[in-house]
């Protein structure tokens, strides 16, 4: 049996496109300020890799061109639930 993503962890990863493009500044730094407000529980490395994996997936939103699907947010929660998994 894999992974199972906590409620909390799955409802953090949904809301990430919408706090992305809630934040100013650059892709890197609007990930990295998200990332460490909602898992600031693991360390610095892991975090690290964390943003570099959402990195592609919220990129297309940085400069508004893209709307929010929920294409996004299943995809911000599959990175979440496999990065957890390796933790």
């Amino acid at each position: 049996m894999g992974y199972v993503i906590s409620v909390e962890d799955t409802w953090y990863a949904k809301r990430l496109p919408d706090d992305f493009i809630g934040r100013s500044g650059d892709a890197f730094s609007r990930i990295t300020q998200i990332v460490n407000e909602n898992w600031w529980q693991h360390e610095g490395v892991a975090l690290t890799r964390l943003v570099e994996a959402l990195l592609p997936v919220l990129e297309p939103l940085e400069n508004g061109g893209e709307r929010v699907l929920d294409k996004y947010r299943g995809k911000c929660v599959d990175v979440v639930e496999k990065w957890l998994a390796g933790q």
